[in-house]
């Protein structure tokens, strides 16, 4: 499965790409997930498109569907999979947005 990088310079590329390393929850054409390397809360995953967008509205409308759809399956599969009490779904658009994926 072929994984596009678009920024060299993106720390969140270059998880997309394997070249850097992160603790998997999910992988996809779409779609890549992983545990926070600096959690802000526990079982705290990053759901991130394989392709480089800076906010939602940079994500083409075609993509919005598979997107979120994988956000909605690791969101039920979290208190299960890494005994957390729930999930928190939230997306940073440039306000506090470290990573600009």
């Amino acid at each position: 499965m072929a994984h596009r990088s678009d920024e060299p310079d993106c720390a969140f590329c270059r998880i997309v790409a394997g070249r850097t390393p992160a603790h998997g929850v999910h992988r996809s054409d779409e779609v890549v997930a992983f545990l926070d390397h600096r959690p802000l809360f526990e079982c705290h995953v990053l759901g991130v498109p394989t392709g480089h967008h800076v906010t939602l509205a940079d994500l083409p409308g075609e993509q919005l569907g598979g997107y979120f759809a994988v956000v909605q399956r690791i969101s039920a599969a979290l208190p299960a999979a890494l005994r957390c009490t729930g999930s928190f779904v939230a997306m940073n658009n440039l306000v506090s947005q470290s990573v600009p994926h």
